[in-house]
């Protein structure tokens, strides 16, 4: 269906020959994989090629990444652009009404909350 983990292409020092096996892989610095399993709680899987500065440097490039919001928006492209291509528009808009009613869910909570730190008399009023 999709290729979202096939391996990236990574630059020529990066490879690594496994004598043991007599072939040459190539691993990242640095991976962040999201997953659920078959209990179906989400599982967060930290790879570190080593402890090096090059490849904290890349987890933390990783980091920097996953709190910009517009990763959500071009993760949420590559999904629709594969399931248009595989023509699975009711998979599609399973997802986009998720997307909705979370975001429709968390709206009322942050107003909820906002009304929760008001006071119902307010000091000023008092006088």
């Amino acid at each position: 269906m999709f290729n979202f983990f096939k391996k990236p292409k990574l630059e020529p020092d990066l490879v690594i020959e496994h004598k043991h096996l007599g072939e040459i892989d190539k691993l990242p610095l640095a991976s962040i994989t999201y997953y659920i399993g078959a209990d179906h709680k989400p599982i967060i899987d930290i790879g570190l090629e080593d402890y090096s500065a090059d490849a904290i440097d890349a987890l933390c490039k990783l980091l920097d990444t996953l709190s910009n919001e517009s990763i959500y928006i071009e993760t949420i492209n590559m999904l629709k652009q594969g399931l248009i291509k595989d023509q699975q528009e009711e998979v599609l808009l399973t997802i986009f009404t998720h997307i909705s009613q979370q975001a429709r869910y968390k709206i009322a909570n942050y107003h909820k909350e906002s009304i929760k730190d008001e006071p119902c008399i307010k000091p000023s009023d008092m006088l």
